[in-house]
């Protein structure tokens, strides 16, 4: 230990008496840390806000679909309407349908991107109705031309919020249908992104019914794949009943045709989207810890050239080859490791900062800081050991003759 020690406290000796070369050693580690660091808390914040939000919803979903190369049939209203009686723990099912067209209101007219569904969709979670109703199964069984619609399509369309009663002339192609607004419902983020820009798109829900009848469709061959929606709760209970149910309504048991997929759907895949967009912003910053490891070898190595004499002087009195290798090492990994330190508060505070801006939570993971730290120091010892051992070899009597 007290060898150790030694090695320090000369290491440490070194670096106050050098402290502008010190600090511009440092200073490659300290961002690199920082903007490492700072990408991962910001990272988790943003994936502890979506999964906030997520589970804040007490809507789960299950996708059911049919494989066409196995059975002909389709999901018709009839068989829907008996799978909602023989599983009374999920709200309903919806296909999904999409009507597209031009969108003429009393103010000026927008492309429509309407989503045709079932009277289930109300229970999505996200269908929070501000005015008037969503539309029901009375509705969607009597295929009415109804709708319900966003607030800020409701101001796009006609200027002003509570639209209900209001009509949309939508056309398509040579089609064109009058539909009535029975529901204004509070806007999500796609709504205003897509209303927004050089070309906005408005978005609302329909009928599925509706829109089949609107393109002279056959409602009953239309569709292979259905949603359902359920409490969360029941998710578990719904997703072990729904493949033996499916079949048995569809007489199609023991045809291996029924696909259910109860996967966490938009949690997995906004999760592997979060890892994805983390992963690679924090490797691009990462390219500062290896530009800040390049810096530790050079000023290193400069302190070698620097120090030859002393160094000789060192070895002329009996320092053996491995002291020197240890006391460049122990300043390199010092030097590393304080900026490391400064590169987490550093990083840390920058986070702070941009989670408050974007209302992300601000989550810190202490395993995370550890590794920053071994990852500062071990960037210290493996660039060191180029100028270290450049050192340990220098010939004694070589470096006395340095000036």
């Amino acid at each position: 230990m007290g060898v150790i020690r030694e090695y320090l406290k000369s290491a440490i000796s070194s670096i106050r008496n050098n402290k502008g070369r010190s600090l511009l050693t440092m200073l490659g580690i300290i961002i690199g840390i920082a903007a490492v660091l700072a990408v991962l808390v910001i990272g988790d914040g943003l994936r502890a806000a979506v999964t906030g939000e997520m589970s804040a919803l007490d809507v789960a979903t299950i996708n059911v679909s049919l494989d066409v190369a196995k059975t002909d049939k389709c999901f018709t209203p009839e068989n829907m309407e008996a799978i909602e009686r023989n599983m009374s723990c999920i709200y309903g099912l919806s296909p999904s349908v999409s009507l597209y067209g031009n969108g003429k209101g009393t103010k000026k007219s927008y492309n429509l991107s309407f989503s045709g569904g079932s009277d289930a969709l109300s229970e999505n979670g996200q269908n929070k109705i501000l005015y008037g109703r969503y539309f029901t199964r009375d509705d969607v069984n009597a295929a009415n031309y109804v709708c319900v619609i966003s607030q800020i399509s409701a101001m796009k369309l006609f200027g002003y919020e509570n639209a209900v009663g209001e009509t949309i002339e939508i056309t398509n192609g040579d089609i064109t249908k009058d539909f009535t607004v029975v529901g204004i419902r509070e806007n999500t983020s796609m709504d205003e992104s897509y209303a927004e820009g050089e070309d906005p798109s408005l978005q609302g829900d329909v009928p599925y019914t509706t829109v089949a009848l609107a393109y002279n469709k056959d409602v009953n061959t239309m569709f292979t794949k259905v949603t359902a929606y359920m409490h969360k709760d029941n998710k578990d209970e719904a997703a072990a009943k729904m493949k033996s149910v499916v079949e048995n309504v569809l007489g199609i048991r023991g045809e291996s045709a029924v696909k259910v997929d109860a996967s966490s759907g938009m949690d997995s895949t906004s999760d592997t989207i979060l890892n994805v967009v983390t992963a690679v912003v924090a490797l691009i910053a990462s390219i500062s810890l290896l530009v800040g490891g390049i810096g530790v070898m050079n000023i290193m190595t400069v302190s070698v050239t620097e120090r030859t004499r002393e160094i000789g002087i060192r070895k002329s009195l009996g320092a053996r080859t491995s002291s020197i290798l240890t006391q460049f090492l122990a300043e390199a990994a010092i030097l590393t490791f304080l900026g490391g330190i400064i590169g987490i508060i550093l990083g840390l505070t920058l986070a702070r900062i941009a989670c408050a801006m974007v209302d992300f939570p601000y989550t810190v993971n202490p395993v995370l800081v550890i590794v920053v730290v071994f990852i500062s120091t071990g960037i210290g010892l493996f660039f060191g050991i180029y100028p270290a051992k450049r050192a340990a070899k220098l010939d004694p009597i070589e470096a006395l003759r340095a000036e």
